[in-house]
């Protein structure tokens, strides 16, 4: 009764009644959740396993939380930490992996393989620096020294092999590579008259911060055995249950964490095959100004890497997965972060082979936020269907309760999770060295667990699949993030922070689906010159088969580099009507080498100002043309005037609140996300925050209106909205009631 009399007080315009949602499959699925869309979290097998703990725990987790289903994490152990025994890949690990495979078929759970002894992926449970040694890690070093020429320098060459040799004038910036005086290990090179700075970098055999080396990310060799000694070890034995029991296999963390230096041995060939231009006397570059090609360079080099780790471990794990009839999931490190080029590559790209993209949402509660919509936004131009979230792991405990289950929940939720993945279950709980405890074990959560799951049950279900509506796409900077970025960091910023002051388009995100509450997508500057994005009656269209997209409004964030083949593009955009937005910086140099021109002059045509003397823009600065385009840069931003330039041009929006609610705190979130599925639109909006929020939506279209409370499973009409006109465009109106930390689901015909 206490749930049917808070609902009742969520609309006023309602005249509530129990009712069924089209049809009594759907009803009954609302109420009672399918297995497959609850939560599945890790296990994380600390300590001695045994049959009959097994089997206790996994049917705690499924009879006194919801779960159903377990992510099996090993774990290596050290000091104080138990790890998993039996041993990792022994045959007696396998057997107690077997009573698992077992415990879950007879409960109806399902199993996520994770595919290594501990985090990051890619030790084969220390099999990788056994075996292959020569397959592990590597990072560039730079070797320096100052010479005046006349004068022979001389020096060994260290490590794996020398990627470059070169030494650069240091007034001039001439550069000269002399990697050919290389003999037998020695370098002999006579310096000209001059100032310079010699440079060799080579490639080196990395340490690691874990108990054993890691995999080469980037080396297909490597990877291909490190695959041969976790998942093909798992099929041999248990291929029935693969496409069955064990549905999806997880990666954890697969990138450049603590090693921003990794590199590889066919870097330059890659470099090659996709620049057109030897790399060697360029990398300077990488921690130093070389003159006007800096930008451009470091471009490139970052480029290569990203399409390096990309078609290395995600694409090789991904085709694996597929061969063998299961899904994979997994993440990259800081896949949320404001600069990729220290930690993933590229988000887009790494995401290019995985079935499931998956958000990192960890360390805290809200951190990492306006990141997040960058995996949802791969999946979205990939016309991915599933979403996945690792989420909770290293929350303070002392602040997570039940309220906590569902606040980051649902802030994700709303930026197109639909898979989740609690982080996590521990075998041995009284040894949680990654807290929260995630279980029926947990006293402060146990009692909330069985609606919490149903909860999760329920969202997915109606959030996985179709089409997101999304009628604003912003510019992913990634030629600016790689422009800008170098070794080099003498300030000591933290990895995945290392950006231009200029750099605002995650401030952007959570304007947008914080403040403003206009959804939007992320889109990758380079990836938008494909044929998959047409340009049609004043549109940028996405044209996929299931989560197709068009966007009225694009938004250029600050960036002093763009590709002028993706300005190229936005014109095209402009020209046909569209309208776009640039915040902070306008571009003024190109991604590619010589270019620089080109980008001024689609600047100014675009825009029309110089960007060389956009410091001399003090206000909101306007151009039009006669096919309605328009074109607004906003030199010093702020959500105020940004939520005003949107207003003006970029009126009617699927989705708007009469008063837009403005909440007292930061702490937990108003938003919500619009899909189409099934020939039916479906909104959810979500309150993870300490307020009560009122306020009249309007949703564009003449709807009749069902209410799904995803809390509870009840499923309401409303009879009493009613149709208004704004802008000469028709919306349904309806009163919203969210008291905290609710949400709610309208499902509208």
């Amino acid at each position: 009764m206490k749930n049917t009399a808070w609902f009742s007080t969520m609309f006023y315009t309602l005249m509530v009644i129990v009712a069924g949602c089209g049809t009594p499959k759907l009803e009954q699925q609302f109420k009672n959740p399918p297995n497959e869309f609850k939560p599945m979290p890790f296990w994380h097998i600390n300590g001695e396993l045994t049959t009959e703990g097994i089997r206790q725990q996994m049917k705690d987790a499924k009879e006194l939380a919801g779960f159903t289903g377990v992510s099996l994490l090993p774990l290596a152990g050290s000091n104080n930490r138990p790890g998993t025994s039996p041993e990792y890949l022994s045959e007696t690990y396998f057997q107690r992996y077997q009573d698992m495979l077992t415990v879950a078929d007879e409960l109806d759970m399902k199993v996520i393989m994770y595919d290594d002894n501990d985090f990051p992926s890619g030790m084969a449970g220390g099999k990788m620096e056994e075996l292959y040694p020569d397959h592990t890690m590597k990072r560039l070093d730079i070797i320096e020294r100052e010479l005046i020429g006349p004068a022979v320098f001389t020096d060994s060459i260290p490590g794996i092999q020398l990627m470059a040799a070169v030494a650069m004038n240091t007034e001039s910036l001439e550069r000269i590579e002399i990697s050919s005086f290389v003999k037998d290990g020695v370098i002999n090179w006579n310096v000209p008259q001059g100032n310079w700075k010699v440079m060799l970098f080579p490639l080196m055999k990395d340490s690691f911060h874990k108990k054993y080396l890691i995999v080469d990310f980037l080396d297909t060799t490597a990877v291909r055995h490190m695959i041969n000694h976790t998942y093909e070890k798992y099929y041999e034995r248990f291929s029935k249950y693969f496409g069955n029991t064990i549905k999806m296999t997880f990666f954890d963390d697969v990138g450049f964490w603590r090693h921003p230096r990794t590199w590889t041995t066919r870097f330059n060939e890659k470099f090659m095959e996709l620049n057109g231009f030897d790399p060697a006397p360029y990398y300077p570059a990488l921690w130093y100004d070389i003159g006007p090609e800096t930008e451009a360079v470091r471009y490139a080099f970052f480029l290569t890497r990203a399409e390096l780790l990309a078609e290395g471990f995600p694409k090789l794990v991904g085709e694996w997965a597929k061969s063998h009839g299961v899904k994979d999931t997994g993440h990259p490190p800081g896949n949320y972060n404001l600069s990729p080029i220290d930690m993933n590559g590229d988000i887009f790209k790494f995401y290019r082979h995985t079935a499931v993209p998956l958000t990192d949402a960890i360390i805290g509660y809200q951190y990492g936020q306006h990141g997040h919509k960058l995996i949802s936004s791969a999946a979205d131009f990939y016309d991915r269907s599933e979403v996945a979230v690792e989420i909770y792991g290293a929350y303070n405990p002392t602040s997570f309760d039940s309220l906590m289950l569902y606040r980051a929940m649902m802030d994700l939720f709303v930026r197109g999770v639909n898979v989740v993945i609690p982080h996590g279950m521990w075998y041995n709980p009284d040894k949680v060295y990654i807290p929260p405890l995630v279980s029926p074990y947990n006293n402060n959560i146990a009692a909330a667990l069985p609606a919490y799951s149903d909860f999760v049950g329920r969202a997915s279900m109606l959030l996985r699949g179709g089409r997101r509506v999304s009628e604003i796409g912003v510019v992913y900077p990634f030629e600016g993030l790689a422009g800008y970025f170098r070794f080099d960091n003498p300030e000591g910023i933290r990895q995945g922070y290392y950006v231009s002051p200029q750099t605002d388009y995650q401030t952007v995100s959570g304007w947008l689906t914080n403040d403003i509450r206009r959804d939007f997508t992320f889109v990758h500057p380079e990836l938008m010159l494909e044929d998959k994005y047409s340009i049609e009656g004043g549109q940028l269209k996405l044209n996929n088969a299931e989560n197709h997209q068009a966007y009225k409004t694009m938004i250029l964030t600050g960036s002093s580099i763009i590709s002028h083949k993706t300005l190229e593009k936005l014109k095209a955009f402009y020209d046909a009507g569209g309208v776009i937005i640039s915040t902070t910086q306008l571009p003024f140099k190109s991604a590619e080498m010589g270019q620089d021109a080109k980008v001024i002059d689609l600047i100014k045509s675009i825009f029309n100002i110089d960007p060389l003397n956009q410091q001399q823009i003090a206000q909101v600065h306007k151009n039009n043309n006669d096919a309605g385009g328009k074109a607004i840069f906003i030199p010093s931003p702020d959500v105020a005037s940004f939520a005003q330039v949107l207003e003006e041009n970029a009126p009617n929006p699927d989705v708007k609140f009469v008063s837009n609610p403005q909440l007292e705190t930061d702490f937990g979130k108003f938003s919500y996300i619009h899909k189409v599925k099934d020939n039916r639109d479906i909104y959810y909006f979500s309150n993870s925050s300490d307020e009560t929020i009122k306020t009249d939506v309007m949703i564009r279209g003449k709807h009749k209106m069902q209410i799904l409370n995803p809390h509870t499973g009840d499923i309401l009409k409303s009879d009493k909205s009613r149709e208004v006109s704004e802008n000469g465009t028709i919306y349904t109106l309806l009163s919203l009631e969210l008291e905290p930390v609710k949400s709610v689901f309208i499902l509208a015909e």
